[in-house]
Protein backbone atom coordinates (compact mmCIF):
# COMPACT_ATOMS: atom_id res chain seq x y z
CA UNK A 1 0.00 0.00 0.00
CA UNK A 2 1.42 3.53 -1.12
CA UNK A 3 1.82 6.20 1.85
CA UNK A 4 0.09 9.36 1.16
CA UNK A 5 2.10 12.72 2.21
CA UNK A 6 -0.63 13.15 5.26
CA UNK A 7 0.11 9.80 6.59
CA UNK A 8 3.55 10.68 6.70
CA UNK A 9 5.17 12.20 9.62
CA UNK A 10 9.06 13.38 8.72
CA UNK A 11 11.73 12.06 10.97
CA UNK A 12 15.55 12.72 11.52
CA UNK A 13 15.71 9.11 9.29
CA UNK A 14 14.19 11.18 6.45
CA UNK A 15 17.13 13.90 6.37
CA UNK A 16 18.72 12.21 4.10
CA UNK A 17 18.30 9.07 1.25
CA UNK A 18 20.96 6.61 0.23
CA UNK A 19 20.49 5.15 -3.24
CA UNK A 20 22.58 1.87 -4.01
CA UNK A 21 23.65 1.30 -7.22
CA UNK A 22 25.73 -1.18 -9.25
CA UNK A 23 27.55 0.54 -12.26
CA UNK A 24 26.27 -1.03 -15.58
CA UNK A 25 28.57 -1.69 -18.27
CA UNK A 26 26.59 0.09 -20.53
CA UNK A 27 27.53 2.61 -17.59
CA UNK A 28 30.58 3.19 -19.13
CA UNK A 29 32.24 5.42 -22.16
CA UNK A 30 34.81 5.32 -24.36
CA UNK A 31 37.43 6.56 -21.77
CA UNK A 32 36.43 3.43 -20.03
CA UNK A 33 34.74 5.26 -16.61
CA UNK A 34 31.29 6.00 -16.21
CA UNK A 35 30.31 9.23 -18.86
CA UNK A 36 29.37 11.93 -16.90
CA UNK A 37 25.82 12.51 -17.75
CA UNK A 38 25.06 8.73 -15.65
CA UNK A 39 25.92 11.03 -12.54
CA UNK A 40 23.24 13.27 -13.39
CA UNK A 41 20.90 10.64 -14.12
CA UNK A 42 21.34 9.01 -10.80
CA UNK A 43 20.65 12.31 -8.21
CA UNK A 44 17.84 12.46 -10.46
CA UNK A 45 16.78 9.03 -9.31
CA UNK A 46 17.71 9.64 -6.14
CA UNK A 47 16.16 12.91 -5.46
CA UNK A 48 12.79 11.29 -6.70
CA UNK A 49 13.21 7.79 -4.52
CA UNK A 50 13.77 10.27 -1.52
CA UNK A 51 10.79 12.84 -1.84
CA UNK A 52 8.63 9.14 -2.71
CA UNK A 53 9.67 7.79 0.73
CA UNK A 54 8.84 10.63 2.49
CA UNK A 55 5.68 10.21 0.83
CA UNK A 56 5.13 12.84 -2.02
CA UNK A 57 3.20 11.27 -4.65
CA UNK A 58 4.55 13.01 -7.90
CA UNK A 59 2.09 11.04 -10.67
CA UNK A 60 -0.96 12.86 -8.65
CA UNK A 61 0.74 16.11 -8.34
CA UNK A 62 1.45 15.39 -12.34
CA UNK A 63 -2.03 14.96 -12.88
CA UNK A 64 -3.09 18.13 -11.09
CA UNK A 65 -0.48 19.72 -13.71
CA UNK A 66 1.90 20.45 -10.76
CA UNK A 67 5.95 19.08 -10.12
CA UNK A 68 9.79 19.70 -9.67
CA UNK A 69 11.93 21.07 -12.59
CA UNK A 70 15.51 21.74 -12.63
CA UNK A 71 16.75 25.17 -12.55
CA UNK A 72 20.72 24.61 -11.95
CA UNK A 73 22.62 21.79 -11.40
CA UNK A 74 26.49 22.15 -10.67
CA UNK A 75 28.69 19.22 -10.33
CA UNK A 76 32.37 18.85 -9.15
CA UNK A 77 33.88 15.21 -10.12
CA UNK A 78 36.00 14.06 -8.09
CA UNK A 79 36.97 10.49 -8.81
CA UNK A 80 36.18 7.86 -11.78
CA UNK A 81 33.54 4.74 -11.48
CA UNK A 82 34.01 2.23 -13.33
CA UNK A 83 31.96 -0.80 -14.34
CA UNK A 84 30.51 -3.35 -11.41
CA UNK A 85 31.49 -0.45 -8.99
CA UNK A 86 28.93 -0.19 -5.46
CA UNK A 87 28.19 3.01 -5.45
CA UNK A 88 25.94 5.06 -3.24
CA UNK A 89 24.27 8.28 -4.04
CA UNK A 90 23.31 10.27 -0.96
CA UNK A 91 21.09 13.18 -0.89
CA UNK A 92 19.39 15.66 1.29
CA UNK A 93 17.43 18.81 1.57
CA UNK A 94 19.95 21.67 2.10
CA UNK A 95 16.94 24.69 1.80
CA UNK A 96 13.59 25.23 1.18
CA UNK A 97 13.09 28.91 -0.30
CA UNK A 98 9.46 30.17 -1.33
CA UNK A 99 9.79 28.71 -5.00
CA UNK A 100 12.85 26.81 -5.21
CA UNK A 101 14.57 24.17 -2.78
CA UNK A 102 18.63 23.10 -2.81
CA UNK A 103 19.07 19.85 -2.91
CA UNK A 104 22.83 18.62 -2.58
CA UNK A 105 24.39 14.81 -3.10
CA UNK A 106 27.83 13.08 -2.62
CA UNK A 107 27.98 10.00 -4.86
CA UNK A 108 30.56 7.80 -3.26
CA UNK A 109 32.32 4.38 -3.43
CA UNK A 110 32.01 2.89 -0.02
CA UNK A 111 34.20 -0.10 -0.99
CA UNK A 112 37.61 2.57 -0.55
CA UNK A 113 35.79 5.27 0.57
CA UNK A 114 36.21 7.16 -2.10
CA UNK A 115 33.94 10.21 -3.20
CA UNK A 116 33.18 10.00 -6.66
CA UNK A 117 30.97 13.35 -6.88
CA UNK A 118 29.24 16.73 -4.94
CA UNK A 119 26.44 17.22 -6.56
CA UNK A 120 23.95 20.63 -6.35
CA UNK A 121 20.50 21.15 -7.72
CA UNK A 122 18.04 24.40 -7.36
CA UNK A 123 14.49 22.49 -7.59
CA UNK A 124 11.59 25.04 -8.41
CA UNK A 125 8.16 24.09 -7.82
CA UNK A 126 6.15 24.58 -11.68
CA UNK A 127 2.28 24.94 -12.28
CA UNK A 128 3.42 22.57 -15.29
CA UNK A 129 0.68 23.88 -17.36
CA UNK A 130 1.39 27.69 -17.11
CA UNK A 131 5.23 27.28 -17.34
CA UNK A 132 5.26 29.55 -13.88
CA UNK A 133 6.74 29.20 -10.63
CA UNK A 134 4.61 28.94 -7.81
CA UNK A 135 5.22 28.48 -4.10
CA UNK A 136 6.43 25.15 -2.68
CA UNK A 137 3.17 24.10 -1.10
CA UNK A 138 2.78 23.09 2.56
CA UNK A 139 2.09 19.79 2.30
CA UNK A 140 5.75 19.48 0.56
CA UNK A 141 7.76 21.43 3.04
CA UNK A 142 5.88 19.34 5.91
CA UNK A 143 7.38 16.74 5.00
CA UNK A 144 11.09 17.52 3.79
CA UNK A 145 13.62 17.36 6.41
CA UNK A 146 15.73 20.67 6.09
CA UNK A 147 19.51 19.29 5.99
CA UNK A 148 21.75 22.40 6.31
CA UNK A 149 24.91 20.51 7.41
CA UNK A 150 26.03 17.94 5.24
CA UNK A 151 25.37 14.34 6.75
CA UNK A 152 28.89 12.07 8.19
CA UNK A 153 29.57 9.54 5.50
CA UNK A 154 29.24 5.81 6.21
CA UNK A 155 33.09 5.91 7.38
CA UNK A 156 33.13 8.97 9.47
CA UNK A 157 32.19 10.20 12.98
CA UNK A 158 28.85 11.49 13.67
CA UNK A 159 29.22 15.37 13.29
CA UNK A 160 27.99 17.01 16.80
Amino acid sequence: MTQSIEDHAATAADAHFDLAHTVAEDEIDAQQHVHNLRYLQWTLWAAGRHTESIGWDAKAALARGLGWVVREHSIQYRGAALAGDEIIVRTWVHDLQRFASRRKYVIFRPADRTVLAKVETRWVFVDLNQHKALPIPEEAKEHLVVCPTPPPLPWESARS
